[in-house]
C-alpha cells in the first residue's frame, strides 16, 4: 500500500507478480531489456542505472550486462576530495551523497547461440527507503523529455516563452506535474544541451539554413563574409516577401543598428521602412562585426543588389561619420537625412542648463517652422545671438550640416512623412521583445521570422480592415466620397482631417506672374503667430503646390490645397494629387510578383501542438473506458505496447534519414567558424558607483536640466541663487555683500558644475568669515573667488 509522503511511515511497494524480474527471462535486447527493469523500478519505487559490463575477448561483443540501483555503490571520495592546484579557491557545488552501497539489481548475459539476453541473477532487496508513487516521478531515470515535448520546448523558445511558462503549460496539458514526465530543471538543462550543441557549427548552421530557403525559394537572397581566419564577419539576407515589397514601397528607407541581439554581439542593422498603412515593414537585414566604413560599404552594395528598384530616392540614418561616407560612396543620387529626433535630444547635453530652458523652445520652433533656407537661416541667426551662443562649437557643427537635419532643406523631397529614424527604433523595440544576447545566430534567425511574420500579419489585417469595413463620410462633398474608397484607412482618416481643417481657411488672389497665379491661404480667426500659406497655381501645367510643402512631403493634399479646390469647386482630386502608394491598390500589379511561398507539408514539427492535442483527448477516452475493468486494462495495456513498438521504430528510421541527410549537407559547407565576441561602440564604459547610479534614476530638475537627489523645480539651489541675486539688486544692502554676490557670479562662469553651484549658494548666503573659512576647507572650488 503507498505509505504517508511523510518520514514516519515506510513505503512498502505492491507489484504484479508478471512485472517482476524473474531468473531465465529471455529479451531481444538490452534496450528492451532496461525498459523492463526501469517500468518495475518505477512501480517498485526506486530508480534504476545501467552498470558494469564485460566483453567476449575474442570478438570484442558485450556478453555480459549489469542493471542496478541507483543508490548503488559509494561516493568517490577520492575524486571529490582530491586537490587541485590552482592559484584561486574552488568554488564547489553544494550536491548531496547519493549513493548508499544498495546490492539491489539483475544480471543478465547473452546466448551463446542466439540474439536473446537472459536474467542470470538477482537481487531484490534495498537498504533504502523507497519512493512512495507520488514522489517517484522525481528520480532519475523515470523522468524523460520525449520527442514530442523537445519540439513543443523549441518551438515555445522561439516565441520566447520562459522555461518555467512551459513547465506551466505541460502540467495543464497532462493534468499535474507529476504527470509531464520531466521537470524545470530538465527542460533548463535541455535548453542549454541545445546551446553547446551548436558550438563550433552556429555559423555554419547559419548558412545551411540560408541555402534551405534558397532552394525553398529562388527569390530568397543572402550573402556572407568571412574574414582572414575564415571567420564569420558578416552577411545580409532578404525574402522574396521584402523583395517585393522594395518595388512597391521602397522609396524611403530607414537605417540604423542596434546591439544585445546575439551572443557573439553582432551588430544587427535592418532596413526598413512604410507600407500603404503607414506600418513598419523589413526591407532587408545584416550582421556586421563593426561599425566601418568597410562594412557599411559592402552591407549597402548587398542591398543594392537583392532590392529589385536599387537604390532608394530617400535614406534616413542617425548621424555617424562611417555611415556618411558608405552612403555618399554607395547611394550618390540618394538623399541623405540626419535623424532629426536625435539631433534634439543632443540639445540638453550641449546647452547650459539655464540657456536650455531660457532658449531651447525659441531654436525648436526656428528648426521646425521654418518653411524655406533662407527663413531659417535668418531666423537661425537670430535666436543664436539671442542666447550668446556663437561660440557653441556644438552648434556650429550643426549648422554646416543644416542640409541633411533641417525640415526646411528638404520639405519639397517625398519622406512618407518620416522626419526620424524613430520608426527602426520601433521595430528594434518590436524585435528585442522575441530576441536577446544569449540567441545563437541560428536562434536569432527562427525568433526573428516568427516575429516578422507577426508584423506582417498586421499588414493582412489592415488590408481585411479596407475591404470589408467601410469608413463614414462627414460631408457630402463629392471629393471626400471619391476618397474614402481610394485611401487606406490610416491615410482616410489623414485626409478627412485635412478636409475638416480646410474649412477654416480663405484663399485671395496676391499676384497674377504670367502663368502662374500666387494665392494667399489664411485662417477666419488667425492669430498673430498663425502664419499665412502661399499657393501657386501655374496655369499651363494645371497643377497647384503649397508653401507648407505637405503634399510634397507626406504625399496628401494639405488642408491648403483643399481650401482652393473648394472654393474653385473643383469637386474631385485630380490623378496627378493621388499618390498610388497610400492607396488600397498600392500592390495591385504585374511588377508585384516575386516568387511563391513554397512551405514544407511534410515538416515534422508542423502543426505538433495540435496534432498532440488531438491525441491526448483521444487516447484519455480510451484509458477512462478501459480502466473500469481488469479486462480492459489488460486488453489496453497489449495494444498500446504494440502500437508503441511500431511508432517506435517508424520514428528511428525517420531520425536516421533526417540525420543523413544533414550529416551530407553539413559535411558540404566550407567550416566556417563562429564569429568573435565584437567589442560595439561604447562597451568599455568605466564603472559608475552607487551614488551615480542612484543619481542617474533620480527625477529630472525642470529648472536646471539636472538631476539629483531630493532635487527639482520648488526647490532648485540653481533658480534660489538666481532669485536671491535678483534681491539683492533690488536691495540696499551694504557694500561687502554684494561685492561677495559678484564674486559668486564670477566663480558660476568659470566652474558651472552641479556641486560648485550648490557651495556657491551657500557663499551667498553666508558672511565673508564663513566665505574666507570655506576658501581654507574647499581650496579647488573657492581660490578662482580669491583670484577674482
Amino acid at each position: 500500500m503507498e505509505g504517508n509522503d511523510g518520514d514516519d511511515q515506510i513505503y512498502i511497494p505492491q507489484v504484479v507478480d508478471d512485472r517482476k524480474p524473474k531468473v531465465g527471462m529471455e529479451f531481444s535486447s538490452l534496450e528492451e531489456a532496461f525498459l523492463f527493469y526501469n517500468q518495475y523500478a518505477r512501480e517498485a519505487g526506486f530508480s534504476a542505472r545501467m552498470s558494469t559490463s564485460k566483453k567476449n575477448k575474442i570478438t570484442n561483443e558485450v556478453v555480459y550486462k549489469k542493471f542496478v540501483c541507483f543508490k548503488e555503490g559509494q561516493t568517490d571520495k577520492m575524486r571529490a576530495t582530491r586537490d587541485v592546484k590552482c592559484d584561486h579557491p574552488i568554488t564547489e557545488r553544494a550536491r548531496s551523497d547519493i549513493r548508499t552501497g544498495c546490492k539491489s539489481h539483475i544480471s543478465l548475459v547473452k546466448e551463446q547461440t542466439g540474439p536473446n539476453w537472459v536474467i542470470s541473477n538477482i537481487m531484490d532487496s534495498h537498504n533504502h527507503t523507497l519512493s512512495t508513487p507520488s514522489k517517484v516521478h522525481l528520480l532519475r531515470s523515470h523522468r524523460h523529455i520525449s520527442t514530442a515535448k523537445k519540439a513543443l520546448t523549441k518551438q515555445f523558445s522561439e516565441a520566447n516563452l520562459p522555461t518555467s511558462q512551459q513547465m506551466r503549460i505541460f502540467e495543464i496539458e497532462y493534468g499535474g506535474p507529476e504527470r509531464v514526465g520531466c521537470t524545470e530543471k530538465d527542460l533548463r538543462n535541455y535548453d542549454q544541451q541545445l546551446r553547446d550543441e551548436l558550438k563550433g557549427i552556429d555559423a555554419e548552421t547559419l548558412i545551411e539554413f540560408f541555402a534551405s530557403e534558397k532552394e525553398k525559394n529562388s527569390a530568397f537572397f543572402f550573402d556572407y563574409e568571412t574574414d582572414s581566419e575564415n571567420r564569420f564577419s558578416r552577411c545580409f539576407w532578404a525574402d522574396h516577401v521584402s523583395r517585393r515589397a522594395n518595388i512597391v514601397f521602397g522609396d524611403v528607407v530607414v537605417f540604423d543598428t542596434t546591439y544585445n541581439t546575439n551572443k557573439y554581439g553582432l551588430i544587427f542593422a535592418p532596413f526598413v521602412g512604410v507600407n500603404h498603412h503607414h506600418q513598419t515593414i523589413v526591407f532587408g537585414c545584416g550582421f556586421l562585426s563593426d561599425e566601418k566604413t568597410d562594412s557599411f560599404v559592402w552591407l549597402f552594395n548587398k542591398f543594392i543588389d537583392a532590392m529589385p528598384r536599387g537604390a532608394p530616392n530617400v535614406i534616413i540614418t542617425d548621424q555617424d561619420l562611417a555611415m556618411t561616407k558608405a552612403i555618399a560612396q554607395v547611394f550618390p543620387n540618394t538623399v541623405h537625412r540626419y535623424c532629426l529626433w536625435h539631433i534634439l535630444n543632443k540639445f540638453p547635453e550641449k546647452l547650459n542648463p539655464l540657456t536650455f530652458r531660457d532658449h531651447y523652445q525659441s531654436i525648436k520652433n526656428v528648426i521646425a517652422n521654418s518653411t524655406t533656407p533662407d527663413e531659417f537661416e535668418k531666423s537661425w541667426e537670430d535666436v543664436i545671438k539671442s542666447a550668446n551662443l556663437e561660440n557653441n562649437d556644438w552648434l556650429s557643427l550643426m549648422y554646416e550640416l543644416r542640409q541633411k537635419w533641417v525640415p526646411a532643406y528638404f520639405s519639397h523631397v517625398f519622406c512618407a512623412g518620416m522626419s526620424s529614424s524613430q520608426r527602426s527604433e520601433s521595430s528594434h523595440a518590436f524585435f528585442k521583445k522575441v530576441i536577446s544576447n544569449k540567441n545563437s545566430l541560428i536562434d536569432f534567425i527562427i525568433r526573428f521570422n516568427r516575429a516578422l511574420r507577426h508584423l506582417r500579419h498586421n499588414e493582412l489585417a489592415a488590408d481585411h480592415v479596407d475591404i470589408n469595413e467601410h469608413p463614414r463620410t462627414k460631408t457630402n462633398w463629392p471629393m471626400e466620397i471619391q476618397m474614402v474608397k481610394v485611401y487606406t484607412k490610416k491615410k482616410w482618416l489623414e485626409f478627412q482631417s485635412e478636409i475638416s481643417d480646410s474649412h477654416s481657411y480663405y484663399v485671395q488672389q496676391a499676384s497674377v506672374q504670367d502663368d502662374l497665379v500666387i494665392y494667399n491661404v489664411m485662417k477666419f480667426q488667425s492669430s498673430s503667430s498663425s502664419k499665412s500659406r502661399l499657393l501657386t497655381h501655374d496655369k499651363q501645367k494645371d497643377y497647384i503646390s503649397c508653401s507648407c510643402r505637405k503634399f510634397e512631403f507626406e504625399g496628401i493634399p494639405c488642408r491648403h490645397m483643399l481650401a482652393f479646390f473648394r472654393i474653385t469647386q473643383v469637386f474631385h482630386l485630380p490623378e496627378q494629387y493621388i499618390l498610388k502608394r497610400w492607396t488600397r491598390d498600392a500592390k495591385v500589379g504585374g511588377n508585384y510578383v516575386l516568387g511563391e511561398d513554397q512551405l514544407s507539408i511534410n515538416d515534422p514539427n508542423k502543426f505538433l501542438m495540435s496534432r498532440l492535442s488531438r491525441l491526448s483527448y483521444k487516447a484519455s477516452l480510451v484509458i477512462d473506458d478501459a480502466s473500469l475493468t481488469d479486462e480492459g486494462t489488460s486488453f489496453l495495456e497489449e495494444q498500446l505496447n504494440c502500437i508503441h513498438n511500431k511508432i517506435r521504430d517508424m520514428n528511428i528510421s525517420k531520425t536516421c534519414s533526417i540525420g543523413s541527410q544533414r550529416k551530407n549537407s553539413m559535411d558540404g559547407t566550407l567550416g566556417v567558424i563562429d564569429p568573435s565576441l565584437v567589442r560595439t561602440k561604447g562597451c568599455g564604459k568605466r564603472l559608475k558607483s552607487s551614488k551615480e547610479k542612484t543619481i542617474s534614476k533620480s527625477r529630472l530638475c525642470r529648472g536646471c536640466g539636472h538631476r539629483g537627489v531630493s532635487h527639482d523645480k520648488r526647490n532648485c539651489p540653481i533658480l534660489q541663487q538666481r532669485s536671491t541675486i535678483d534681491d539683492h539688486d533690488n536691495s540696499d544692502d551694504d557694500t561687502n555683500e554684494e561685492d561677495l554676490a559678484s564674486r559668486v557670479l564670477t566663480c558660476l562662469r568659470i566652474n558651472e558644475s552641479t556641486q560648485t553651484k550648490m557651495i556657491m549658494i551657500g557663499v551667498q548666503r553666508w558672511s565673508n568669515s564663513i566665505f574666507e573659512l570655506s576658501t581654507q576647507l574647499y581650496p579647488a572650488y573657492f581660490l578662482p573667488l580669491a583670484a577674482c
